[in-house]
């Protein structure tokens, strides 16, 4: 038997792993089309895989399509986006100054010859590609499963492994009515939850929750960190809903997940400089984990968090950051303002160097996410 459970269990991460990855290669996609459409010249698609190549699968329109190394994610390399060095600069202005590069630079597949325009698409496909997919994935699951809510009533579903709820007496299939002698809105969900509880960190808040139709009074010990209450709430149901409410849905629903991430961003970000709490992310070990965990409930609850991992990569990547889209965005910014190109030097050091720290940020909280998990 617990051979299964261990078969089960790998099989839900490695179907993670893959979900994953189809985002990421989803998200290079969009890069490559974007770059063939300003015709640009893509010299390799690692449609799966980073690092060197070690199968060619083919050449399609000069671009060569192959698998890499290290089974993870995927890339493209595009012509002429890597910043070219100062002699290159100069050769390049001082062919402008006499006018003898303008014919070549029009006729050139070079990333840093196109328009400005056609750079910034260029770095925005990848993220368009994410947010359209989350939005295919979650319009098939709305027209073929339906929609959830509205929410009409709060009902404990589990318990976590400190949960304050449970020993304060909270039973499963109890009903949450109000927190503080405040209403629950069960419309809100978690969130809502989670507004009444955080002002009682550290402190006894009077819960009432509905037993067999019967309202019970418990005192809740409200933890300084972690779960506030510690427990699961029931699914919410599904209705089928017209086509064009379930497209309407799909198409704003990655529009709310984006507003509600760059809240907690910021929440976290004021948190650290005020010294208050702040959110906890995740890392990649736990989004593995968390896709694993929707998988292994079933095929609808994997193809929404599909869909949200979609969303959070596309968001995550238009962020200003060094090496990120965003980043490279805000120097084609700078361009768009100040009609000159950034130093070539300048943007080489800012990315590299922004993708050490990166790399080091994530590192970081991998090693938190396995912590947690262990």
């Amino acid at each position: 038997m617990s051979g299964l459970v261990l078969s089960s269990l790998a099989m839900s991460i490695v179907v993670a792993i893959m979900a994953l990855c189809v985002v990421i290669i989803l998200h290079e996609a969009g890069h490559y089309f974007a770059a063939v459409w300003t015709g640009m010249k893509v010299d390799r698609f690692s449609v799966f895989g980073i690092g060197p190549p070690v199968v060619k699968l083919g050449t399609w329109r000069g671009t060569e399509f192959v698998l890499s190394a290290i089974p993870f994610g995927a890339y493209v390399l595009i012509r002429g986006m890597e910043p070219e060095d100062e002699e290159q600069a100069e050769a390049r202005r001082a062919g402008e100054a006499d006018g003898s590069a303008q014919a070549a630079k029009k006729s050139s597949v070079n990333f840093r010859d196109k328009p400005l325009w056609a750079r910034m698409l260029v770095l925005l496909g990848g993220p368009a590609a994410n947010y359209l997919s989350a939005m295919a994935i979650l319009m098939a699951v709305f027209v073929f499963a339906g929609v959830r809510g509205p929410r009409e009533h709060l009902d404990v579903a589990d318990f976590g492994p400190t949960s304050s709820a449970q020993a304060a007496g909270m039973e499963l299939g109890d009903e949450l009515s109000t927190i503080g002698g405040v209403a629950v809105e069960p419309a809100k969900g978690v969130l809502g939850v989670n507004a009444l509880t955080g002002p009682a960190r550290g402190k006894t808040v009077e819960v009432v929750v509905l037993r067999d139709g019967a309202p019970q009074t418990l005192q809740l010990d409200i933890p300084d960190e972690g779960p506030a209450m510690g427990v699961g709430f029931g699914a919410v149901p599904r209705h089928t809903v017209p086509l064009g409410e379930a497209v309407s849905k799909a198409v704003s629903e990655p529009v709310k997940v984006t507003t509600n991430q760059l809240t907690m961003l910021g929440a976290a970000i004021s948190g650290l400089f005020k010294g208050g709490d702040t959110p906890e992310f995740g890392g990649p070990v736990a989004i593995v984990d968390h896709i694993a965990d929707r998988a292994r409930i079933g095929l609808i609850p994997f193809l929404v968090t599909t869909a949200f991992i979609s969303t959070l990569l596309g968001m995550f990547n238009l962020l200003p950051m060094p090496a990120l889209d965003g980043g490279r965005l805000a120097f084609l910014g700078y361009e768009a303002v100040t009609r000159r190109r950034a130093s070539a030097r300048i943007e080489e050091y800012v990315h590299g160097y922004g993708m050490l720290a990166l790399l080091g940020l994530i590192a970081l909280i991998t090693v938190g996410d396995v912590r947690r998990l262990f």
